[in-house]
């Protein structure tokens, strides 16, 4: 049997071999464990530590691309919807250095459709096709799928 400490007048505790830890999610609580091995108080203090350090640096490569892409939509968007004047489902064309100053890189993209010698690059809800005018100035003609 074991034997009884009393700590308080009210309070009965059965010593431990097994010292108390904090949390190792970093939530700073203290808890009993129950094995050696024990780390975290519960399974969602475990399901926090992995989505937010291990979870997170595995997949940063894939965040990226994908607020990249998420960003050049919008700045598509931004641009085709103040440039269309009718209806009509025409190209709209704009100066790539203007996107490029509201934050748009061309290097991510969906997917790529060659089309006889222009390649249209892909993206969520619009495409794009770069060429270059006769002052050899850079210009972005945008499409919306």
């Amino acid at each position: 049997m074991k034997k009884r400490i009393k700590l308080k007048e009210e309070e009965e505790h059965f010593p431990s071999p097994i010292r108390q830890r904090v949390c190792k999610c970093g939530c700073g609580h203290d808890f009993q464990p129950n094995r050696k091995d024990h780390l975290y108080i519960n399974k969602q203090h475990y399901d926090f530590d992995y989505n937010t350090t291990k979870r997170k640096i595995k997949n940063k490569h894939i965040i990226e691309v994908e607020k990249t892409l998420r960003l050049n939509n919008r700045i598509l968007e931004k641009h085709y919807q103040s440039n269309i004047g009718n209806k009509k489902k025409e190209p709209v064309r704009c100066y790539y250095e203007i996107l490029k100053s509201d934050g748009f890189t061309s290097k991510n993209y969906i997917g790529v459709s060659e089309e006889g010698t222009e390649k249209f690059y892909l993206l969520y809800d619009y495409y794009y096709l770069l060429f270059r005018n006769k002052s050899n100035q850079l210009i972005i003609e945008i499409y919306k799928n």
